[in-house]
């Protein structure tokens, strides 16, 4: 992929009719700066020529160039709209800037949608500012969405602070603390009087959800603020995250009782597949697709649509991988095995350094370093990985039975699919399997890249006979 300048960038930012997947290359997020419920979009350096000051004024707020978009978008739209108009305010599940699809960029085609979210927001920050109310008087909505009590629960490191730390024989239970119960109860609190100001300005009606049970992984929200107070049981992590959601669930459910039928909450527990986040706090693309359903069909008061239908395998077969743009997927096809190669081993030794790349998805190729002894190096780490990856993609395609059956099938399925979209399912699959998301693109390029027969039984025969062909791996990298 070319790099472009600036003002190309800021050319394409001005204009709402590019859609922010064809803006994703150029951005990616900041490490240092994102922090959880809050994250920050910076350009990305791989793909945009600039220099840092030029980047730092030109660029200070991309998330709020993200909602100014939006805004744009909803004023040419709602000139001659007869449909369900909705004012919506929140935190990063409904507003997260470029790189993800998130619940507000699903609605935002059936409804005209005015965004007052922005990521980061507390419910205090929400209360205090007034937007919404202003929002709700001036266009005058069928519904109000409201997303929030996430950051307040679990943003910048908040969770150490609600939780005892661990000792043999606690339960979940046990480990939560008297104290994350007071902060509960005053954001309830906020929410009541938030929802209640709404409808006084004119709401007619107002949806809220809860969140759905985030996977710790070591991350700097969840899993290593547990760590450090001795949580180290995965299990255990999990069960004390569901006690936390359920627990502001039911809070939030008490709460808008009072309302009567002009409040509901949007129950969006147990939603999101395991293998369908983006990071510890966001689902991908795919899995707030998963939420917005259940979110839409609360606010036009139908039932729930399975979040499991056809309509949505199809689009999570067929399409590259959430954060993934289609050039950047015909690059990795273009791109030589050797360097494929070479980048798997680059990428698993910057995984033993820092596990948090684990869960980069980006695609974009390094430039050769020109030193010849560290791609060596790097290609011989990436044999290994890619002969691991490869032998348990094998086994998850051409096996019989088991627990995976159902992956089996879609995987299968997808061979069909033409070679950009297949490395979007083949990366699925391989994630699925535990491969990390900064690899699993990797992988997939170089298996279709070797070529696959869209009828599984020829491709698993023909696998079957190159796999036998290589010695068995006994190394354990961390890819």
């Amino acid at each position: 992929m070319d790099r472009i300048d600036l003002d190309e960038l800021n050319t394409m930012l001005s204009d709402p009719k590019i859609p922010e997947r064809a803006l994703r290359p150029y951005l990616m997020l900041d490490p240092i700066e994102s922090q959880g419920f809050r994250p920050q979009v910076v350009p990305n350096p791989a793909t945009l020529v600039y220099d840092e000051t030029e980047a730092a004024v030109a660029l200070a707020s991309l998330n709020g160039v993200s909602r100014w978009r939006r805004q744009l978008l909803y004023r040419q739209k709602i000139k001659h709209w007869t449909g369900l108009r909705v004012v919506e305010e929140g935190d990063s599940w409904f507003q997260y800037p470029f790189l993800i699809e998130d619940v507000v960029d699903h609605l935002f085609e059936p409804w005209a949608i005015y965004s007052c979210s922005s990521a980061g927001d507390l419910l205090s920050d929400m209360a205090r500012q007034d937007e919404l109310i202003a929002a709700v008087v001036v266009e005058r909505p069928d519904v109000v969405l409201l997303s929030g009590g996430g950051n307040d629960l679990l943003g910048d490191g908040r969770l150490a602070r609600y939780l005892k730390p661990h000792a043999a024989g606690m339960s979940a239970t046990d480990h939560v603390t008297d104290a994350f119960n007071d902060l509960l109860a005053s954001i309830i609190e906020i929410y009541r009087e938030l929802i209640g100001k709404t409808l006084l300005a004119g709401a007619r009606r107002v949806v809220c959800h809860s969140y759905d049970y985030a996977i710790p992984n070591g991350g700097p929200w969840l899993g290593r603020p547990m760590i450090k107070l001795g949580i180290v049981d995965r299990q255990l992590q999990r069960d004390i995250i569901r006690i936390l959601i359920d627990r502001f669930h039911v809070a939030l459910t008490a709460m808008i009782s009072g309302f009567g039928d002009s409040v509901v909450v949007a129950d969006c527990r147990g939603t999101v597949a395991d293998n369908e986040w983006f990071d510890e706090l966001h689902p991908t693309s795919f899995g707030f697709g998963k939420v917005a359903r259940i979110i839409r069909a609360k606010a036009e008061g139908v039932e729930v649509e399975s979040v499991e239908g056809s309509d949505l395998e199809a689009v999570q077969a067929s399409r590259p991988l959430p954060v993934a743009d289609a050039p950047a997927v015909e690059a990795l096809l273009v791109a030589d095995e050797a360097t494929l190669i070479a980048e798997i081993g680059r990428r698993s030794e910057i995984i033993q350094y820092a596990p948090d790349a684990a869960k980069s998805y980006s695609l974009e190729l390094p430039v050769n370093s020109g030193e010849e002894s560290f791609a060596t190096f790097f290609s011989e780490v990436g044999k290994k990985v890619f002969d691991r990856w490869h032998r348990e993609l094998y086994k998850l395609m051409c096996g019989d039975g088991g627990d995976a059956a159902e992956e089996r099938d879609k995987l299968r399925s997808a061979l069909k699919l033409e070679q950009a979209a297949l490395i979007g399912a083949i990366s699925t699959a391989l994630i699925a399997v535990a491969v990390p998301v900064f690899i699993a693109p990797l992988v997939a390029a170089v298996i279709v890249k070797s070529g696959i027969n869209p009828a599984w039984e020829v491709t698993c025969k023909v696998w079957g006979e190159k796999l036998d062909d290589l010695a068995p791996t006994d190394a354990s990298p961390a890819g």
